[in-house]
């Protein structure tokens, strides 16, 4: 059971980078596929708005979003293990839990984290 669950991490971990990156790619090409259409059409493309998309949202919003599907994903663990019966199931769910409860809790702790240590 052990083995199966850790290939099946695995291949979800690598789906989801893969989603990520094509999403990303899928962005991208729409952004370009706008801007050739805008300078084909002769309207001018200020150094203000070229600077706006070069620049990178913050990643204070992403990063909560993340960490609470984390923990989601970490409670809804736990529940598997509660619910199905098995002499060492709850003991395996919580600790397979435990690692994105851990990570999922330092992201949504870390805008507080920067705040409190930058002096604000």
């Amino acid at each position: 059971m052990e083995v199966d669950i850790i290939i099946t991490i695995g291949i979800a971990a690598v789906l989801l980078f893969t989603i990520g990156q094509v999403a990303r790619g899928m962005r991208s090409a729409a952004t370009h596929k706008t801007l050739r259409k805008a300078i084909e059409q002769g309207q001018v493309l200020t150094p203000e708005l070229i600077e706006r998309l070069d620049m990178t949202p913050a990643p204070g919003l992403a990063d909560q979003r993340i960490g609470l599907v984390l923990v989601a994903l970490a409670l809804a663990l736990v529940a598997t293990g509660i619910i199905n019966p098995g002499d060492d199931n709850y003991r395996q769910m919580f600790t397979i839990a435990l690692f994105p409860l851990l990570v999922g809790a330092a992201l949504l702790a870390r805008p507080w984290l920067a705040k409190r240590f930058s002096g604000e």
